[in-house]
């Protein structure tokens, strides 16, 4: 049986450990690559980042075609990695994707930025409060929370602009909808909320993409469950 090899890419404020646990669960059938994101974890100390920087700098650590799998920011990247790297990317799977804000989400955006500016960290630290609401002082939502925490405020704020606010970006509707069809690769697309997948649906995927709701879970769905998400992974890229 070929092994598959899968490139998990973690979500803004977070850093590589947090795929710990499904890179154990998966390790009997993949190979993984699951690094750090510039301005994170072990490279919190690198900084004037965009989207378009971190893309290119996960293609350069790669040498052979992945699956290409992203949390919240990193669904983005994938996304994108798709698009400019197509020799490089096999299939993508999205959880929870930071693209298709709506018009509301869209209107707070400055505000936002503007928070971040101010207060860093702090600010971030409070995003991912408000996405345990229901699951509040769990152990995921400590861990969540505190990765966040030493993430430099100036890489929460260069970020957040690079995908919302900045010339290109896809964070909202109109331009995703623009974009994601030119992705051109299997799309795995798993979602918190029905709202969001809806979005999801309407866009022209690849034949044999496919949009999966988990009612009732955080915005962290896929380390909530992680046995359920290893399990998705497998079943679907077999």
């Amino acid at each position: 049986m070929t092994r598959s090899r899968l490139l998990l890419v973690h979500g803004w404020g977070a850093d590589r450990q947090s795929w710990n646990e499904i890179t154990k669960l998966v390790s009997p059938w993949a190979d993984v690559v699951a690094p750090d994101l510039a301005g994170h974890g072990t490279r919190s100390g690198e900084r004037d980042l965009t989207v378009d920087a971190l893309v290119g700098d996960l293609a350069a650590q790669l040498t052979e075609p992945v699956v290409a799998v992203g949390h919240s920011m990193g669904g983005q990247l994938v996304a994108w990695l798709a698009v400019r790297y197509p020799s490089l990317v096999q299939r993508i799977v999205v959880i929870d994707p930071a693209y298709g804000a709506d018009d509301a989400e869209m209107d707070r955006c400055p505000a936002v930025l503007e928070d971040l500016r101010t207060r860093g960290s702090e600010a971030g630290v409070e995003f991912v409060d408000r996405a345990f609401a229901d699951a509040y002082g769990s152990r995921l939502h400590l861990d969540a929370r505190a990765q966040m925490a030493v993430t430099p405020g100036p890489v929460l704020a260069d970020l957040y602009q690079s995908m919302y606010l900045a010339s290109g970006s896809i964070g909202a509707r109109p331009t995703a909808r623009a974009f994601l069809p030119t992705v051109g690769k299997l799309c795995l697309s798993l979602y918190s909320n029905e709202y969001a997948a809806a979005f999801a649906r309407s866009i022209p995927w690849v034949p044999g993409s496919t949009i999966e709701v988990w009612p009732g879970t955080t915005h962290y769905l896929h380390q909530q469950h992680l046995e359920r998400f290893a399990d998705l992974l497998r079943i679907r890229l077999s």
